[in-house]
């Protein structure tokens, strides 16, 4: 098994060292870890994200690491791309002058408001409205008409602090699952839903058989932001996947795909 979503103390708000997490991973039998740390540009989430000038380090201490686990475990480097239309393009170059093996893009920001905040308290916000939802899937199309993506993260988060998302969302995500396939991108199973206010995988069992149904590859994720939190919850996302009707995932190396069977 793989865990292709785990943070690091670059991002402000993970804590243990990167070997730390290796050593996790190691002891749950995971063959291979992938770190997919943050890139936020945008000014309202940069304090919960690595620097720019942090990225050459992370990426030296990654496959530093990399190296001196080689016998034990494949040791992945990725980045987890906050996307927002207006640093898009900034961020596609950044990306462009370094060699990751895995490229995810998330949508974090929606009207301004951080959907993905644990400061969040939705007994002091009123619940999302069709707008709202509409305005994240639109944010999601847009993403995807970049090429530097690899991996869409938790695709329904928008249902993180317990929200129900209406029939019209899964209508309409029909489309965007449509576009992830023309576009040739891979689809997160993110467990890290279970330990949130929506008990839930990312994304809901009707989005993953839509993905099966239109031959959307997927890969693995924990969302990890501490070493513990490793490899969590995969064995319900399993059943999960198979129930969809899948019989492998996906790994990278160098932005390049293989199957691995589940």
């Amino acid at each position: 098994m793989i865990d292709y979503h785990v943070h690091t103390r670059l991002c402000n708000h993970a804590h243990g060292t990167m070997e730390q997490y290796i050593r996790f991973a190691i002891e749950k039998g995971l063959s291979e870890i992938c770190f997919l740390d943050h890139l936020t540009i945008n000014e309202k989430g940069c304090d919960l994200s690595m620097g720019i000038d942090d990225v050459p380090l992370y990426l030296y201490a990654v496959r530093r690491l990399g190296d001196a686990y080689r016998d034990r475990i494949e040791v992945k480097a990725g980045m987890e791309v906050d996307f927002t239309p207006i640093h898009a393009e900034t961020a596609a170059h950044i990306l462009e002058r370094f060699s990751f093996d895995v490229v995810g893009g998330s949508v974090h920001f929606v009207e301004a408001a951080n959907i993905v905040s644990s400061k969040r308290n939705e007994s002091c916000n009123p619940p999302p409205d069709a707008a709202f939802y509409d305005s994240y899937l639109d944010l999601i199309d847009m993403m995807l008409d970049y090429s530097c993506f690899d991996v869409i993260c938790h695709l329904d988060v928008v249902k993180k602090f317990g929200n129900q998302p209406p029939l019209e969302f899964f209508e309409k995500m029909d489309a965007i699952l449509t576009k992830i396939k023309y576009k040739n991108v891979v689809v997160e199973i993110n467990t890290s839903g279970l330990s949130h206010p929506a008990k839930a995988v990312y994304p809901d069992p009707i989005i993953l058989k839509r993905c099966f149904e239109k031959n959307i590859p997927v890969t693995f994720g924990s969302d990890a932001h501490q070493p513990e939190q490793v490899g969590r919850n995969f064995k319900e996302a399993v059943h999960l996947l198979r129930d969809a009707g899948y019989r492998h995932i996906t790994g990278f190396s160098r932005q390049n795909r293989y199957e691995i069977p589940i």
